[in-house]
């Protein structure tokens, strides 16, 4: 059987390959677990289904720019007006250039970090700054008009055992809830290693 939202999230326990289904339980909230375990998986999973880019622009006189709502982990910032990526420092390192009175000098920025939820330069920007962010972004939910991802296609036992985690989580289930984290968590170094494969026949600079 297809492993898709509408399976995932039926209403009886006798629909095969759902989460009421794997728990032996019809009244447990499978739309908000169902959540809470995309979720979950998302904390530590990387995979080239979740590499996006998208334009990034710091604005004329700012150092720092709101990231997008879906980002999780960078992977470069790369100006237009470049011929590489823009040096990504940890936010410790980036020296924010001001004057005495602690006011933002003006200029090209040098390098970037993240700090909460903003990208930050090490300048107020001279002129608008824009380039490519490439970056890991969280997925779009499954929902009833986003039914299948890559999880329920590539990975379809992770994506199990979360959703156990999580449904035996709500029952207050704590030993079998820890049993089914303890499987997921130890599912997915195997799946980010093995993910590098596509990597196989990238060109090397050098």
């Amino acid at each position: 059987m297809a492993i898709d939202f509408t399976t995932l999230t039926a209403a009886s326990k006798a629909t095969e390959g759902s989460i009421r289904n794997w728990v032996n339980r019809d009244d447990i909230l499978v739309t908000n677990i169902l959540l809470e375990a995309e979720a979950l998986i998302y904390e530590t999973l990387r995979a080239r289904e979740m590499i996006t880019d998208t334009a990034f622009q710091f604005d004329e006189g700012f150092n720092v720019e709101a990231l997008p709502s879906n980002f999780l982990d960078p992977l470069h910032f790369w100006p237009y007006t470049e011929g590489e990526p823009l040096p990504y420092y940890n936010e410790q390192k980036l020296i924010i250039q001001r004057d005495s009175s602690g006011t933002l000098l003006e200029g090209t920025p040098s390098g970037w970090t993240i700090i909460g939820e903003g990208a930050y330069v090490d300048v107020a920007c001279s002129s608008d700054y824009g380039g490519r962010l490439l970056y890991y972004a969280q997925p779009a939910a499954l929902s009833s008009g986003n039914t299948t991802n890559f999880l329920t296609r590539r990975y379809p036992s992770l994506l199990r055992y979360a959703c156990m985690a999580k449904a035996y989580e709500h029952m207050k289930d704590g030993a079998r809830a820890q049993q089914y984290l303890l499987l997921t968590t130890a599912t997915i170094p195997q799946i980010r290693a093995s993910n590098d494969l596509y990597r196989r026949s990238q060109h090397v600079p050098g």
